[in-house]
C-alpha cells in the first residue's frame, strides 16, 4: 500500500510538471496565433490599398492617428518642390545582400504642409562609408505621387553628419527645425513629373507572406498533447509491469510487427 501511494504521487508530480508544461505551449501558440493575425492584418492593409488611386495630401493630413495607419501604402499625391537643403541618408539598409541607405529629402506642398519623401535605396560606395553618387534633385516644382509609411521607432545609435539610423520623424522635425513637418507618416516615392535623369533604386511592392506562425503554433499544441500522452504511456507501462509481478500467468500486450505476420502467412502456404 506505502509503495502504490508513493507510486501515484510520483506520478501526481509528474502530472503538475506535464500540466506546467502544457501550459507553457498554449501560451507559446497563443503568441504564435497573435504573430500570425499580425501578418495576415498588414497582407490584407496592402492588398486593400497599394493599387488604388491616389488621393490628395491635404485629404489625409487631418486625419486621426488611427485613420493614418489603417492608410498605410495608400498612394498621395501632391505638388510643390523638394527642400534639398534638408537631404538625409539612413544608413544599414540592405538589399539583397548589399548594404546601402535610403535617401530622404523633406517636401513642401503648395498647401503648406511638409512631409518625408523616401526616394529610393542607394548601394554603399567603393569605401563602404558613403554612396558613391548623392543622386541630387533640383528644387523646381514638381507634382509627385508616393505611399504612405508609417515613421519607424527610435534608435539609441549614434550616425553620422547627414546621417540616421532610423526613420524617426519627430527626431527629424527636431533636427531639420521645418515648421509643418509631418511626423506620423513619410511617403515612399512612385512617380514625380517633371523627373529628374537619375533616381535611386526603387523599393518593391512588400512581400506577401505571413511566415510560418501557423504551423508554429499547432507544433506547440501537438507538443503539450505529447506531454500527456507520454505521462499515459508511463503509467501504463508501470502498471502492466507490477501487474507482470503479481501474476505469473500474465502476459505484457505487444503489437504484432509486419515480420510476425509474414512468418505466420509463409507458415500458412507450408502446410
Amino acid at each position: 500500500m506505502n509503495l502504490l501511494a508513493t507510486s501515484w504521487k510520483r506520478w501526481l508530480a509528474w502530472f503538475v510538471i506535464a500540466m506546467l508544461f502544457a501550459t507553457a505551449c498554449g501560451f507559446l501558440a497563443n503568441w504564435q496565433f497573435q504573430r500570425r493575425a499580425q501578418a495576415v492584418a498588414k497582407i490584407e492593409l496592402i492588398l486593400k490599398n497599394y493599387d488604388v488611386s491616389p488621393v490628395p495630401l491635404t485629404e489625409v493630413v487631418p486625419r486621426s492617428k488611427a485613420e493614418v495607419r489603417e492608410s498605410q501604402w495608400r498612394p498621395i499625391s501632391l505638388r510643390g518642390r523638394y527642400l534639398t537643403e534638408f537631404t538625409t541618408l539612413v544608413r544599414n539598409r540592405p538589399v539583397a545582400g548589399t548594404a546601402g541607405y535610403l535617401q530622404l529629402i523633406p517636401f513642401e506642398a503648395e498647401t503648406g504642409e511638409v512631409v518625408i519623401i523616401e526616394r529610393g535605396w542607394i548601394p554603399t560606395g567603393s569605401n563602404n562609408d558613403l554612396p558613391d553618387s548623392d543622386f541630387s534633385v533640383s528644387t523646381e516644382p514638381r507634382t509627385l505621387v508616393g505611399r504612405l509609411r508609417l515613421g519607424e521607432a527610435d534608435t539609441t545609435r549614434d550616425s553620422p553628419v547627414g546621417q540616421i539610423a532610423s526613420i524617426y520623424l519627430p527626431d527629424i522635425a527636431n533636427q531639420t527645425k521645418l515648421t509643418g513637418l509631418e511626423t506620423r507618416f513619410y511617403l515612399r516615392l512612385v512617380s514625380e513629373l517633371p523627373s529628374d535623369s537619375t533616381y535611386p533604386q526603387p523599393l518593391g511592392k512588400p512581400t506577401l507572406d505571413e511566415g510560418n506562425h501557423l504551423s508554429y503554433a499547432l507544433q506547440w499544441i501537438l507538443f503539450a498533447v505529447m506531454g500527456f500522452w507520454a505521462l499515459i504511456w508511463g503509467i501504463r507501462q508501470e502498471q502492466q509491469h507490477r501487474r507482470q509481478e503479481k501474476e505469473s500467468t500474465y502476459a505484457r500486450s505487444k503489437k504484432l510487427r509486419r515480420s510476425d505476420l509474414d512468418n505466420a502467412a509463409e507458415d500458412s502456404l507450408n502446410v
